[in-house]
């Protein structure tokens, strides 16, 4: 992947002047959040900025109109139909990369409505939120430890930053200073992947379950369309034919899944490299060689075994329907029931071992994650 033509996008959420606009304009590097540039994407003004570049990348934030109480509904609704919008894009660099959650620090707590209907939401949706905890250099040395714990209990393991968007003079003669801006940019290295991957596993297991059910509709289906209207003629050959068209749609469509969730982990391993690289300097490459060994077995294992043993107990489980090599006249409806519940049990171990091979990818992604954070601090501290 080409660093000059590659995007990360970031997306920047938070309350009514928690400091989004601030933060906006001191990761640009200028001012730009105010004149709103860039094309409103909804009604009420979830607005993507022109990407500006960062050590050879290029970034695009987008930002919302700023949350209050009376509004929770609504605002969530529309981020909502547009997160669903970009993440349903076929190619993963159109997702939304990074959600930074401006919270102000200085408030030292959350609003109940904050964590209901903006940071679960988004959790359970798959994103990995970065905390920027803004206007850190106005706080006192009790409100950012409060702000700290707040955010260690009630999220552990997301990233908090603490961010100082502007230069201010104070009473007292005292002058806050920017901080933050470098470790954002790091954060979003580490945090791009837990991130994409996160979400990636939680959309794959939502069409791993749906691939099993489309499976199982098309077989029904199929049943339907060449049986008779009440009575039907069952032989060798029909039950044959529905047996093959079952086990094609099964595999069809769990091959389908599997091959797409490749492909997609190849693209954000693709991606992660060149945002850190471009970030950073710092090559992760060698980092991601266990998963792709997995990723890279899935037609020689998994897909074998369900044309062998797991076609084989397929086969088992539907010819307990029928009496093979016989014909004979039967209602069409106590059939197609017995038919339903089997390929209900078929599914129900596709879907065990399908889940199975998500924790699987969840256990080796930890490592892949860790071992890239060490990288990125040992050459830290090097520097």
């Amino acid at each position: 992947m080409d660093n000059d033509n590659f995007v990360t996008n970031i997306l920047i959420l938070g309350k009514t002047g928690a400091g989004k606009s601030t933060l906006v304009n001191y990761l640009y590097g200028r001012e730009i959040a105010v004149a709103r540039a860039g094309r409103p994407v909804t009604e009420k003004g979830l607005h993507r900025h022109e990407p500006f570049a960062y050590n050879g990348m290029d970034i695009v934030i987008w930002d919302s109109w700023g949350l209050e109480p009376d509004k929770a509904r609504e605002w969530w609704e529309s981020l909502k139909e547009e997160l669903a919008r970009q993440s349903g894009q076929p190619h993963i660099r159109d997702w939304i990369h990074t959600v930074i959650y401006c919270y102000d620090a200085k408030k030292s707590r959350l609003d109940s409505y904050e964590s209901e209907h903006i940071l679960k939401p988004l959790i359970d949706m798959g994103y990995r939120v970065i905390f920027a905890l803004t206007k850190w250099g106005l706080c006192s040395d009790a409100e950012k430890e409060a702000a700290m714990r707040v955010l260690d209990e009630s999220y552990p393991g997301f990233s908090a930053i603490p961010v100082e968007s502007v230069s201010q003079k104070l009473r007292g003669g005292r002058t806050t200073a920017p901080e933050g801006r470098e470790d954002i940019f790091r954060g979003i290295c580490l945090n791009l992947r837990k991130s994409l991957m996160y979400h990636l596993r939680c959309r794959a297991r939502d069409e791993m379950q749906e691939a099993v059910s489309r499976a199982e509709r098309a077989a029904l289906a199929y049943y339907d369309k060449h049986t008779g209207y009440i009575f039907t003629v069952y032989g060798e050959d029909l039950m044959n034919e529905i047996q093959k068209i079952a086990r094609e749609s099964y595999e069809n469509n769990i091959r389908e899944v599997y091959d797409r969730l490749r492909n997609n982990i190849t693209l954000i391993d693709s991606m992660c490299v060149a945002v850190i690289r471009g970030y950073t300097g710092i090559d992760v490459s060698e980092k991601l060689k266990g998963l792709h060994v997995i990723m890279s077995s899935i037609k020689d294992t998994r897909i074998a075994a369900w044309t062998g043993d797991w076609g084989e107990y397929f086969g088992d489980t539907l010819a307990t329907i029928f009496t093979a090599g016989i014909r004979f006249f039967t209602r069409k409806s106590s059939y197609r029931e017995d038919l339903e519940n089997k390929l209900g049990e078929v599914s129900e171990k596709l879907t065990q071992d399908l889940r199975s091979f998500a924790d699987t990818l969840d256990k080796e992604d930890i490592e892949v994650n860790e071992g890239i954070e060490e990288k990125l601090n040992a050459a830290s501290i090097r520097n």
